[in-house]
């Protein structure tokens, strides 16, 4: 399963149909509180996870799952409009395993999606890099 973790219901709705459309099953979260309570009991295959969230913002919710023994090794790709280099290397550096901004191109994250999930499990080489 695939956890969408996005607030503006219109791009949530759009993702979680071509991710089924791919074969992906979904669960959508609205807010960082209730996508921790989701991943924490279901744990999810992978998490595509907006940054701009209420009640608990992403990066956060980002540094939770890697915490948590349950969901430390579940894929992440940060998909937010903040395309700053200092967001991305935080992303990277909370655990995130890629990151792409919005715009973006549909057939571009879902072969970034099919390749994290491709890949075996274990903690991405990005977060080894503790001087980013």
């Amino acid at each position: 399963m695939i956890l969408v973790v996005e607030d503006e219901a219109d791009a949530a709705r759009l993702l979680q149909y071509h991710l089924q459309r791919h074969g992906y099953r979904t669960r959508v979260a609205t807010d960082g509180r209730t996508a921790l309570n989701i991943a924490l009991t279901e744990r999810p295959d992978l998490v595509v996870l907006d940054l701009m969230l209420p009640h608990l913002d992403g990066f956060e919710l980002c540094r939770l799952l890697r915490a948590a023994p349950v969901t430390a090794t579940v894929p992440i790709v940060m998909v937010t409009a903040r395309s700053d280099t200092t967001d991305r290397l935080k992303g990277f550096r909370l655990g995130a395993d890629d990151y792409v901004t919005k715009p973006y191109e549909m057939a571009e994250l879902l072969a970034r999606v099919q390749r994290l999930l491709r890949r075996p499990p274990g903690p991405s080489l990005l977060t080894q890099f503790t001087d980013l």
